[in-house]
């Protein structure tokens, strides 16, 4: 009987630490994948803008009103070069989305630097609230 007491005292020492470990990292591990899916969508959009780039009319793909949802992502981004969706900039067919399956926000500017240069630059960020990455970013400039 004592060693009944005894093992069953050893598993709930083991389940008290394990468990939140194993939650943090789940959390980890979900922060990491949407911080690669908004790296994902950057260079997708990079690779965009240097292709219209090398055909004579260089721009990124027009930002949602808010967030990169489907009836956005399956619109045309320019139909005076051709009739691609942002979807098809992926390999997945698909734009990325969170780990919680919610599209990130993406914004893009054209800034002028003090010397008069002119940079565009692009946002992509995760505003769900619910996500262990809330409020990550990335801004590319080129």
């Amino acid at each position: 009987m004592a060693e009944l007491v005894i093992v069953l005292a050893i598993m709930g020492i083991l389940a008290v630490t394990v468990i939140p470990m194993y939650h943090k990292l789940q959390m980890r591990t979900m922060k990491n994948r949407n911080k690669a899916n908004m790296q994902i969508i950057q260079e997708a959009f990079v690779n965009y803008y240097y292709y219209t780039y090398a055909i004579g009319s260089p721009h990124y793909p027009p930002p949602p009103d808010s967030l990169m949802e489907d009836d956005w992502a399956n619109s045309p981004m320019d139909s005076t070069i051709s009739l691609q969706t942002p979807n098809e900039l992926f390999g997945t067919g698909s734009v990325p989305k969170n780990s919680n399956n919610v599209p990130f926000k993406y914004s893009n500017w054209l800034e002028t630097t003090i010397d008069g240069r002119q940079q565009r630059k692009i946002l992509i960020k995760d505003v769900d609230e619910d996500s262990p990455s809330y409020d990550d970013s990335l801004v590319f400039t080129i």
